[in-house]
């Protein structure tokens, strides 16, 4: 499992940083053709918006794995033990969950998206492709979260035997 996760983070730093990367070019190329030499490319702020929307489902999968995204913490800095472990347990479901359910309406939009035949404006890719950074972002975040609350379930053994051991 482990080396699953530590193939899972170098693929996931990988294709973050490349569309960072590829995105920040292209607008800027982008821009500097606009405003220096009245020229537009037509597809580069389209393709810009969709790899955009894959940076970002993939970065919060990474976030969730840096433990960077926003939470209230102001609970759990006064809470201590046993407690603490059980809040974090509960976070955790609710994170689960809530992953689950978006994963099933970001299938949702992919199916419509292919039922309609939505096509992207100006590149004609069809839309389904940019709408699969939604479930496959979250599935990414699902797997992190997952991977938290048996880390934390395994606390809690732990805390167990440190009381006993007392």
């Amino acid at each position: 499992m482990k080396k699953f996760l530590k193939i899972l983070d170098v693929t996931e730093d990988v294709i973050a940083s490349s569309l960072l990367i590829i995105t920040s070019f292209l607008v800027f190329f982008q821009a500097i053709l606009r405003y220096q030499f009245n020229y537009s490319i037509s597809w580069s702020e389209e393709v810009a918006r969709m790899m955009i929307a894959w940076f970002i489902f993939i970065g919060s999968s990474i976030a969730v794995r840096e433990n960077a995204h926003v939470n209230m913490d102001a609970l759990s800095s006064i809470l201590r033990g046993k407690i603490k472990i059980f809040i974090s347990i509960i976070v955790e479901i609710i994170n689960i969950v809530f992953c689950i359910m978006i994963i099933f309406a970001g299938i949702n939009m992919i199916k419509n998206a292919i039922n309609l035949g939505s096509m992207a404006t100006s590149i004609k890719i069809p839309l389904y492709i940019p709408y699969a950074s939604v479930p496959v972002g979250v599935s990414l975040m699902l797997i992190r979260y997952v991977m938290r609350f048996l880390d934390t379930v395994k606390e809690l053994f732990k805390f167990d035997d440190l009381q006993g051991e007392v």
